[in-house]
């Protein structure tokens, strides 16, 4: 998958989900794509893609500072809510996925 696609992609998800309320392409330069998923102000999702390096980065960010996200750097992992600098292994993950998380932990950014 390309970063155009990668972007297309995460726009059709989003317009699945009530909680969003905008979306901003931060940056699309082939191979790299960066996007800004709005939700309120102060929270919003920081969404990266790298299509040469396969990287993936997914971040729920409350007033400037991450407070739940996954990604695969050197491997998939999860930064938890409870401890967002931790780092617990995971399978991978996709942009779908991690909205449906978003929606069931709802309470834990709202």
């Amino acid at each position: 998958m390309n970063a155009l696609a990668f972007s297309k992609e995460v726009i059709d998800v989003c317009s699945k989900f009530q909680f969003v309320r905008g979306i901003d392409i931060i940056l699309l330069d082939e191979p790299i794509a960066k996007i800004r998923i709005l939700i309120k102000e102060g929270l919003f999702i920081e969404v990266f893609f790298n299509a040469e390096s396969n990287k993936y980065s997914f971040a729920l960010i409350k007033d400037n500072k991450r407070i739940y996200g996954i990604d695969n750097t050197k491997e998939w992992h999860i930064h938890p809510f409870n401890n967002p600098e931790s780092h617990i292994p995971s399978k991978p993950v996709s942009f779908l996925d991690f909205m449906h998380i978003l929606e069931k932990e709802r309470k834990e950014w709202e």
